[in-house]
């Protein structure tokens, strides 16, 4: 996956004078020696499931995102609606049936999958602060042994907190939250394990579902195993070396317990998300509340610890920024660690930065609705990108305009268009509101963050940044109303806190050659006839190129804001595909709030054949003014599948520089450019073989770029995406246990199934049905008495009571979206019940008599359309001439009377050829026992 989070290096420049009459700004030389990309934009989704996200990953992957931002995984403690930072129990996600608000950790891995195949990040946020709001005060909460991992103390000794009594912003209670001390050793085995020096406060009693630190041999699965490859490093800010070993997704009961402080069991959970669970980066909670030695050893904790390596093999670094609620750049600048040396893995460093609260402060109040009270100038050089070295360069500060804690700026638009065109790191904050509408935490975000009824505004602009968020930053012009800034030989960015109707008109220096045409980006030129959607770039006296541009007013609304940039190709039809199947489409006519969640808006294009051909035309680029913008033509197309896949059959991936815009990408067999073409169109094409690619989604991107002569300036171009699915196999699925609800009842028992590849939307289960009863018959008998409930992301569950005593036949009948499914056969699910004697006793009465043999005569002339578990001797699912001779050895073990040995001898005769001829035709005598059981 593409990592584009730590910063380039810093730098020197020249500082322009501003020319006070105009509010432009002119240099006589500038020298830029930095990053100049702006890093895939974070979106902030919360209040939403891990299946949801899963769902609409085809909708982060069209709005162009590259990092997913969600809340706390583990469970809370104030329940399962819980947001989550009422840490209860680190390591619990969910499981099946017992889900947190989220979901479980099969989803988040799944979630964390999937965001691999789009090229995106997974960011959880992280409490290291605090834990929960019980504490020692309540007493069954400490018999149920307090929270899992942490020792609750006795006496005077408050264990591995802090006193209820103690204050400050360390020390004391941040919203009646319990205060993790991080400082005191307490060694323990924090997640028991039998025989070890386990935590001493072992839960005896439930207490609302909880019940902590009981050792348990599952518990090893969350510990390193020493058996495998040991990492060791320096750390340098903590003076210490660490070791760590790898967690053994193999086996985990191969994990080695060992004791740790409450430093070193959240220093374990961290590294486990990391290299368990699939997270690639995360938010830090109330960091300003706990001593900052600590995040040194949380860098130690998760420096190289991703075990999945970029296309280069190169490690990609954790990244992670820091919640640090104070509106002092000073201040939030010193949290900031960035000093990993990837030529030097024995030496630990940090790759964290701290969310800039002295911007967003400074955004809420000067792109308020309060035109009068505005000021550029109060906002813009508030941003710790610009405190840090007096420049804007990305350096440090995650940029956001709202949050799940905090309302943002009025001009909710014009905040967004600035922080996302800004080189550096940005936040987009989504409520999906699946969890029901009012609720005042978390607060309300950007319903549009994904499109749909909501708009597009922030898809749009969030494209923008990806195509032409790159060149280095240029102070354009600045007063109290207005403010632009270029991305050099990319894109000129607008902004406008007047609430006023009208535009402004100014003149603007900028670095694009004399005679080139930018195109307005956003569509906001259409809400008002003076605004060009086209300018042309012309020579000034003194020799510069300037622009005449038009400044947008809000009008009373969140419009002030327009963003001029190079043409980029186009492609009528986009992304072409052959041997598309059918379509699964996506719908934006949601009706609620929380169907914003749920809903996916982009179309699945199914695939079942074992090949299809890519492609795609690109068409001559003629402007809005008449221009034949030739260098928007394209001169050069190329595709990626997922994160990365060799698809054009070369052996490799062709591209896999770390940040550069190719990286995952692949070349066209056929290539045929619209730049050197005469009719300015051009035809890109490749055969792919679908057999390379795993059942469900894949997401593909073809790039096509912007002619440029200058191998210096930034690239321009245009992405064209399409989803597809996969859909050559049948849904594969088995059942993973059929044990007992409760132990020593037998006759009840829980059947447990699972989907194989995840590809799975719905299972039926039918018990003891024959097993050549057809497609057809079986799908016609589907009804609410075969549904079986989901209770995991790869799960489904069905309960059946009264359960005989037998060898028991499951037909599984898996659904996936597009509508395939499969019907499975598995057998031999021998129940040890008290209903019935089990083998031969087929009518259940614990007897074997002439009733029995009659029963199974019926069955065997039914040929397998119908079934009964006392019948299957050899548990094949089948009743058949093995059953026939098993039967009667049965009832010879049992000594069955003659009635019933008769009337077995009468069927089993008429089953047997003559022995001569049953000699010639299978060489085999095992028939023949069949005629011993005459009586006498």
């Amino acid at each position: 996956m593409t990592r584009f989070m730590k910063s380039g290096s810093k730098l020197t420049r020249t500082i322009c004078p501003m020319l006070a009459a105009s509010g432009m700004l002119a240099c006589a030389n500038s020298a830029f020696a930095y990053d100049d990309v702006s890093a895939p934009t974070i979106l902030q989704w919360f209040d939403g499931s891990y299946d949801s996200m899963e769902r609409r990953a085809s909708d982060i992957f069209m709005a162009g995102y590259g990092n997913l931002w969600t809340p706390p995984p583990g469970r809370a403690d104030s329940g399962n609606h819980s947001v989550g930072y009422d840490q209860y129990n680190r390591f619990d996600l969910g499981s099946a049936g017992n889900y947190t608000l989220y979901g479980s950790e099969t989803g988040l891995k799944k979630l964390a999958s999937t965001l691999d195949m789009i090229g995106a990040n997974l960011h959880i946020d992280l409490v290291w602060n605090h834990n929960g709001f019980s504490d020692r005060s309540n007493n069954d909460f400490i018999k149920s042994g307090g929270y899992p991992g942490f020792w609750m103390g006795e006496g005077s000794n408050d264990g591995d907190f802090h006193g209820p009594y103690e204050g400050g912003d360390l020390n004391g209670r941040l919203s009646g939250l319990i205060d993790i001390n991080h400082e005191v050793s307490n060694w323990y085995v924090r997640n028991p394990v039998p025989g070890y020096n386990n935590l001493p406060n072992a839960g005896t009693q439930d207490y609302w579902g909880k019940l902590a630190n009981v050792p348990t041999e599952e518990n090893r699965r969350f510990y390193m195993d020493t058996g495998t490859t040991k990492k060791t490093f320096y750390e340098p800010r903590t003076g210490l070396t660490f070791e760590f070993y790898e967690f053994n997704s193999d086996d985990p009961t191969a994990g080695d317990p060992i004791e740790e402080d409450a430093r070193g069991y959240l220093m374990r959970n961290a590294r486990w998300l990391v290299e368990e669970i699939g997270v690639d980066g995360f938010r830090i909670d109330a960091a300003k509340h706990f001593q900052g030695q600590n995040l040194d050893y949380f860098d130690a904790a998760v420096f190289d610890a991703n075990p999945r390596k970029l296309l280069d093999g190169s490690t990609q670094d954790v990244f992670s920024y820091l919640e640090v609620f104070d509106y002092n750049p000073y201040t939030l600048g010193g949290y900031v660690r960035k000093d990993i040396d990837p030529n030097n893995r024995g030496t630990a460093g940090g790759n964290r930065d701290v969310l800039d609260f002295s911007l967003f402060g400074a955004m809420r109040g000067n792109l308020s609705k309060n035109g009068y009270n505005n000021s550029f100038y109060n906002m813009v050089y508030e941003s710790m990108d610009y405190i840090d070295d007096h420049m804007m360069n990305g350096s440090s500060g995650v940029k956001f305009v709202n949050s799940h804690d905090e309302h943002g700026a009025e001009l909710n638009n014009v905040a967004h268009a600035y922080t996302l065109m800004m080189p550096g790191n940005s936040i987009v904050y989504f409520n999906a509101k699946e969890f029901g509408d009012g609720r005042d935490f978390p607060k309300d975000g950007r319903g549009d963050a994904l499109g749909g009824v909501w708009g597009n505004t922030i898809t749009t602009l969030n494209n923008i940044r990806n195509t032409h968020g790159r060149g280095d930053y240029r102070e354009r012009w600045i007063e109290k109303e207005l403010f632009a800034f270029e991305r050099a030989g990319s894109s000129v960015v607008l902004l406008s806190n007047r609430m006023d109707e009208g535009v402004d008109a100014r003149t603007l220096r900028v670095d694009f050659k004399p005679g080139t045409r930018l195109v307005e980006l956003t569509g906001n030129h259409d809400k008002n006839g003076n605004v060009q959607e086209v300018v042309t770039v012309r020579k000034g006296d003194d020799g510069n190129s300037y622009i005449d541009i038009n400044f947008l007013r809000n009008d009373g609304d969140d419009q002030g804001y327009l963003i001029y940039g190079l043409a980029k190709p186009k492609s009528e039809n986009g992304v072409e595909l052959s041997n598309v199947a059918s379509v699964l489409e996506g719908g934006n006519d949601v009706e609620k709030n929380w169907e914003n969640a749920t809903k996916r808006l982009t179309d699945l294009n199914v695939i079942t054949a074992d090949n299809f051909e890519l492609s795609i035309n690109t068409q001559k680029v003629v402007l809005a003014d008449g221009f034949h913008d030739k260098d928007a033509d394209s001169d050069y197309s190329i595709f990626k599948f997922d994160g990365g896949l060799d698809m054009n059959g070369n052996g490799k991936v062709d591209y896999v520089t770390p940040n550069s815009t190719s990286y995952g990408f692949e070349e066209f067999d056929v290539k045929n450019d619209g730049y050197s073409a005469a009719d300015g169109n051009g035809h890109y094409s490749q055969d792919i073989d679908a057999t390379k690619l795993s059942e469900g989604e894949h997401f593909i991107t073809i790039r096509s770029y912007r002619h440029n002569d200058d191998a210096n300036s930034p690239e321009i171009y245009e992405d064209f995406k399409k989803v597809i699915y996969i859909d050559r196999l049948p849904p594969e699925s088995k059942i993973e246990s059929f044990a007992p609800v409760t132990e020593g009842a037998n006759e009840n028992r829980k059947l447990v199934m699972k989907s194989v590849d995840m590809t799975a939307d719905n299972m039926h289960i039918f018990m003891d049905i024959g097993a050549n009863m057809t497609d057809s018959e079986i799908l016609a008998m589907l009804d609410g008495n075969s549904q079986t409930n989901g209770t995991d992301r790869d799960q489904w569950e069905k309960s059946f009571n009264s359960v005989s005593k037998g060898n028991h036949a499951f037909t599984l009948v898996t659904f996936e979206q597009t509508g395939n499914y499969n019907i499975q056969r598995f057998s031999g699910f021998f129940t040890d019940s008290y209903i019935g004697a089990g083998l031969g006793d087929l009518d259940l009465d614990k007897s074997y008599d002439v009733d029995d043999v009659n029963a199974f005569i019926a069955l065997y002339n039914a040929d397998n359309t119908l079934f009964n578990a006392a019948a299957d001797f050899n548990a094949d699912g089948l009743i058949d001439l093995a059953d026939v001779t098993l039967f009667g050895d049965k009832l010879d073990e049992v000594n069955a009377d003659v009635v019933t040995i008769s009337a077995y001898d009468d069927f089993a005769s008429t089953l047997i050829p003559e022995p001569s001829a049953l000699l010639i035709l299978t060489g085999s005598l095992s028939i023949l026992g069949l005629r011993r059981r005459k009586a006498c």
